[in-house]
């Protein structure tokens, strides 16, 4: 192992014309005043800022728990930013950022990051119609602003066309009230997680057995109304995923525990068919460990954040020590199929923490996302980091790391802006992002279904007069970024 101090690595920096090493940290990015629990979630956004979810953070000179922040482009927190609700993955719509209070969301101002205090529903909804929050998922904002909630709530008594019981989908409006329009959804269980995918459908995973009264696996496929999408089924009867991503083939990656029947081992990354089939090219049985063994053992520790890099290998973080025997404390580097790589991540990982009145130590990563400018963000519990070329042991539960196209030319720009006119529109849909690189366009309508579809560069030009009045979402894939925009045809 080849581990740098950060002096030295300054001298070989500069003696190097500034040479920097992909996937290694970026040390100009330092955050040390985290004090104990750890993040959740991460947004990097454009400026090279940084917007952190936690739960019930403290940070060094107050003794006030915070699970909101904005962090600096080098690593200072934003003291302005920092709210004590919410937490979760942070989502953006529209002039908000939402993120999730037990299963519901919470929304904030996107100029200045304050709580929007017209917009609470645990309490705008209580006491009538009675509902109680007992365990929360995941939320959705979907395109027309409406919220999709999982998790496991009661609803006490009759409200629009849903009866009083359990609901493990739920939907409030765009004033975070119940929308008695919509019909919530039962499982015999809960549902953890929400993400969506292409033709407006979203994948969903938890702990249940069945879906509206019917026998289904641990990872379903629904379309934006609830409803079952019947074309994906899954037979995974133990465990559930904690992350989800959808690859350009259709194809899923499921990061969390998975017991299959006939199957012995607890599997922690799998990739599955579009028909939710498990991906028999794919090594789905790579070992994921914890040393020493927890009292749950492998249901102990899980596979948390996944990101798919541009060249076909994958990032995955997690609490797990170990990959096929190897150390990799918390993060690693994955060929296509899954297999372990050595030419990253090769240190200690991330280093051990333990929490204020506790002597126990763990460590690991809960999200890890891409900045616009390539640069990759990592989030978890840890403190200290060591890739196996840079450590630095001040990191605390978020570090930086230097992306795939440092010192390298890129021929494709991501997609920073949709242009779309004229909106409202009729008969002719021009399309533009802005870059020079080649697009990918689909056309849904309010149902997800695919009704128009093109490819080329520069401004598109699409012809909709065959297209019904309505309001449609376009789907521009380019740069290995996507971007979804509605349209209204008149």
């Amino acid at each position: 192992m080849k581990v740098l101090t950060l002096a030295l690595l300054a001298a070989m920096t500069a003696s190097s014309g500034g040479a920097q090493v992909p996937l290694t940290l970026d040390t100009s990015f330092r955050c040390t005043r985290f004090l104990n629990n750890g993040l959740i979630a991460l947004l990097p956004l454009e400026d090279g800022s940084v917007l952190a979810s936690g739960w019930y953070v403290r940070i060094d000179g107050s003794n006030i728990p915070y699970s909101f922040f904005r962090i600096l482009p080098n690593g200072d927190l934003d003291e302005s930013w920092t709210s004590n609700w919410g937490y979760g993955d942070i989502l953006t719509s529209g002039d908000y950022y939402y993120l999730t209070i037990n299963g519901f969301p919470a929304r904030y101002f996107r100029t200045t990051g304050t709580l929007d205090q017209g917009f609470l529903p645990i309490t705008e909804n209580y006491p009538h119609p009675g509902l109680v929050t007992y365990n929360g998922g995941d939320v959705y904002v979907q395109p027309d602003g409406m919220v999709l909630c999982t998790g496991d709530h009661r609803v006490a008594e009759q409200w629009g066309i849903n009866a009083p019981g359990w609901y493990s989908l739920l939907r409030v409006d765009t004033n975070g009230i119940l929308d008695s329009t919509y019909q919530w959804r039962k499982t015999d269980g809960v549902i953890w997680t929400l993400v969506p995918t292409t033709q407006g459908r979203l994948l969903v995973s938890g702990v249940y057995n069945t879906y509206e009264g019917q026998p289904e696996g641990r990872i379903l496929r629904i379309w934006p109304d609830g409803s079952l999408d019947t074309t994906f089924h899954t037979n995974i009867i133990k465990g559930y995923a904690t992350c989800l991503v959808e690859q350009p083939n259709g194809r899923i990656l499921a990061g969390g525990q998975f017991v299959f029947p006939n199957e012995p081992d607890t599997l922690h990354l799998i990739r599955l068919m579009p028909d939710g089939a498990l991906d028999t090219t794919f090594n789905n049985h790579t070992q994921y460990s914890h040393v020493p063994p927890l009292s749950f053992g492998d249901f102990a520790f899980s596979v948390n954040a996944l990101l798919p890099l541009g060249d076909g290998r994958i990032m995955v973080g997690g609490d797990f020590t170990h990959i096929a025997g190897q150390l990799r404390r918390g993060i690693a580097l994955l060929d296509s199929t899954g297999h372990l790589l050595t030419t990253a991540f090769t240190g200690q990982g991330c280093g051990l923490w333990h929490d204020f009145n506790s002597t126990y130590l763990y460590s690991g990563l809960t999200d890890i996302k891409q900045a616009p400018d390539g640069s990759i963000f990592v989030c978890g519990f840890f403190k200290g980091f060591d890739d196996g070329t840079v450590s630095d042991t001040s990191m605390t539960f978020i570090a930086k790391l230097h992306g795939l196209s440092v010192g390298i030319h890129e021929a494709e720009r991501p997609v920073r802006q949709v242009q779309l006119w004229p909106n409202p529109g009729t008969d002719v849909l021009h399309i533009e992002t802005g870059t020079t690189g080649h697009m990918d366009v689909q056309v849904r309508d309010a149902m997800g279904r695919a009704v128009l579809a093109a490819s080329g560069t520069g401004v598109l030009k699409l012809s909709s007069a065959a297209l019904s009045p309505g309001v449609y979402l376009i789907e521009v894939d380019s740069g290995g970024e996507r971007r979804t925009v509605k349209w209204m045809k008149q």
